[in-house]
Formats: structure tokens, C-alpha cells, sequence
């Protein structure tokens, strides 16, 4: 028993000098004291313990004997996890009126349900963890039992430790008791039941889901500083519309030079979410002014770009600014009724840069003439 909570304690102070630098990349967040739950990234683990075996009755503890859990589930939120266990143990019995030994081979199956008890009081990436566990599930004994069946229901209760190594890897120790006929633990000739009790240090395989968590960012600032560019170039492109043509006069000729100014009209912006081709609510708003503007504007006919930002693919890449300008002129064209032949799209990809900060770059410009 000394050995087995020495080893343990070994495992812990190793865990936790690996994680100080696993999670310093994460020091920032933990400073908000809680993370958003969205930013929970579930994940598979697949863990494999051993350690040893004690029925709870009094005088039983000559039975001491090793076992060895195989357990595969699921993190799922971070309150909440799941696994199904399969625990083997080869035991030692004795009959309860003859005193005749025995050593016998059964397994327990259960259904588990994991409670994060840390995650409770807020959510955080911490190294350390604790659950507790609570199942049902029965056992088979793989010798003669005192009655017909070779099964039994079995009921779980337990706690947890876990240290988070490194992404994929968790160091356990795991305190579990396990309801039964006595006849499944050791306890030849009764037919009660009883509790044992399981004291396991495991090793978990953890695998994250692979798809990415998207974090949405506040750029309502950037984007006020946007329109307000954009009503600055509404300004002058009116005060361009409005002047008159210029005269020059020449002896007994009258020649009348016109500027000729073209007129461009930059109309509002509209942004989307990194990966999204859909236009928010917030962002309809903008798609309703370029509309407005086509309807006061008869002869107007628009151009609609889409970019897209520099990471991932090129060829990922176009294709977004393709859809993200497919997006805006369809809903001009069924939402508001603007004729489709007045609208023309573009896709620029990922190879402009026409606003400063990356995040900004995915968006459709739309240019009326």
C-alpha cells in the first residue's frame, strides 16, 4: 500500500512540473479568472489503470488483490463526462462456513457518469481536475457461484484526480467503491451484498476534437470607423455631382467644356465571421443601405468583391470571397428586389489587403457606378 501512494505521489509532482509549462501559453486567460464554455473543446480519452482490490467486510483484509481497468468515454462539457469501464481483478475467496480458499477470476462492466467538481466553481484550463463518479453496471464471476446465475448487478460510486500532462496525455488516481453479491468479492457461502473497494493509478490517452473553436471578436469599433470613411466619400462624391458644368468664352464662339467626372459611389461594407459565408443580422443592416441606395439610384449597377483573410488555403480562400459576394447580391436580389443585371460579383481571395488588421479582410466591398 506505501509503495502504491508513493508512486502516485511521484506521478503528481511529475504532472504538475510538466503542466507549468503546458499551460503557460494559456496564462492570460486564466487571469480572467473564467473562460467561456463555448471555448471548450471536447474530447475522446481512452484510459488504462491498475492497482489493487479490498473488500470492505471486517476481516477480509487478507484478501487484498490486484486489478486492472480498461475505460474509454467522452469529455463532453466542461461539467460533465462519460466513459464505460471493464475491470478484471483475480481474486482470492474463502467459503464462509468451511473456510476452504480459493482464487477466482471476475469481471465488473459499468456505465459511468463523471461530474467535474473544479469546473464547478468556474470554468478554467487547469492541469489538475477532480471528478466524481457515479455508475451502474453488473459483474460476471468466471467460477461456481452459489446460485445459477454468473452475474450480478453492481452499483459504482468514486472520486477522481486527474493531471494533465501534456495535450494528449492525463495521469489518474482514481478511489472507486463497487456495490455486489458477496459472492462476486471474495465472500464464498453468503448471498448478501457488500461493498469493495478499488485504489487505481491510470494513464489517459486524450484526443480533442479536431475542429477548431471560433472565438468571435468585438470590432464594432473598427467597423464605426468604417462607415464613418465611407459617409466622408458619400460627402464628396455628392459635392462632385452637384457641380455645374464649367463656360469658356472664345471671341464670337460659344464652346461649353463639361468635366466629366465618374461617378463611384463606395457604399458599406460587409463583414463575416472567420470560415462563414452568412450575413448576420448586424451586418443585413449594411446590405439594406446598398439596397436603398440602388433604388434611389435607378441607373446605378453595383459591383460586389469579396476578400477573404490570409489564413488557411489560397484556393480555401477564394472560394469564401466567391460565396461571401454570392451572399450579398442574392439577398439584393430576392430580399429587396434589385434586378440581377445591375449586380456583378467579384472574388479577390485572400491577395488584397485593403483594410490594416488581417481579421478585417474578410468582407465584401461593393462599388456603384
Amino acid at each position: 500500500m506505501k509503495k502504491i501512494f508513493a508512486i502516485a505521489l511521484a506521478a503528481m509532482m511529475t504532472a504538475m512540473s510538466a503542466n507549468a509549462q503546458f499551460y503557460d501559453a494559456s496564462k492570460a486567460k486564466k487571469e480572467k479568472h473564467t473562460l467561456d464554455p463555448n471555448e471548450f473543446n471536447p474530447s475522446w480519452f481512452v484510459n488504462l489503470q491498475g492497482g489493487i482490490q479490498l473488500p470492505n467486510t471486517p476481516g477480509m483484509g487478507r484478501l487484498i488483490a490486484p486489478t486492472f481497468s480498461l475505460n474509454v468515454g467522452r469529455n463532453i462539457i466542461p461539467l460533465a463526462s462519460g466513459r464505460l469501464s471493464a475491470e478484471w481483478c483475480n481474486s482470492r475467496a474463502f467459503h464462509e462456513y468451511t473456510g476452504e480458499k480459493r482464487t477466482f477470476k471476475f469481471a465488473t462492466y459499468s456505465a459511468d457518469a463523471m461530474f467535474n467538481v473544479t469546473n464547478s466553481f468556474g470554468y478554467l484550463e487547469r492541469p489538475v481536475n477532480v471528478f466524481l463518479i457515479a455508475g451502474v453496471g453488473c459483474n460476471y464471476s468466471a467460477m461456481e457461484t452459489t446460485n445459477a446465475s454468473h452475474f450480478s448487478p453492481n452499483l459504482r460510486l468514486g472520486a477522481q484526480v486527474d493531471w494533465r500532462v501534456c495535450r494528449n496525455l492525463a495521469i489518474n488516481l482514481e478511489y472507486r467503491a463497487d456495490n455486489t453479491n458477496d459472492q462476486f468479492n471474495g465472500r464464498l457461502g453468503s448471498d448478501s451484498h457488500d461493498w469493495y473497494t478499488s485504489i487505481l493509478l491510470g494513464l489517459s490517452l486524450v484526443l480533442p476534437d479536431s475542429k477548431p473553436v471560433i472565438q468571435k471578436e468585438d470590432n464594432s469599433a473598427q467597423i464605426s470607423a468604417l462607415n464613418n470613411e465611407i459617409n466622408r466619400l458619400r460627402a464628396e462624391n455628392a459635392e462632385l455631382r452637384s457641380r455645374k458644368p464649367e463656360v469658356r468664352v472664345e471671341t464670337k464662339t460659344v464652346e461649353v467644356e463639361k468635366k466629366v467626372t465618374e461617378r463611384i459611389a463606395v457604399l458599406p461594407f460587409v463583414f463575416f465571421d472567420c470560415g462563414k459565408t452568412t450575413i448576420s443580422k448586424h451586418q443585413a443592416l449594411n446590405v439594406k443601405a446598398i439596397a436603398d441606395y440602388m433604388k434611389s439610384n435607378k441607373e446605378a449597377k453595383v459591383t460586389i468583391t469579396g476578400y477573404a483573410s490570409p489564413e488557411g488555403k489560397p484556393e480555401l480562400n477564394q472560394k469564401l470571397s466567391e460565396e461571401r459576394a454570392k451572399a450579398v447580391a442574392k439577398m439584393l436580389s430576392d430580399k429587396y428586389g434589385i434586378d440581377a443585371d445591375r449586380i456583378t460579383t467579384a472574388a479577390g481571395g485572400a491577395t488584397c489587403d485593403i483594410l490594416p488588421e488581417a481579421d478585417l479582410n474578410r468582407v465584401c466591398v461593393s462599388v456603384a457606378k
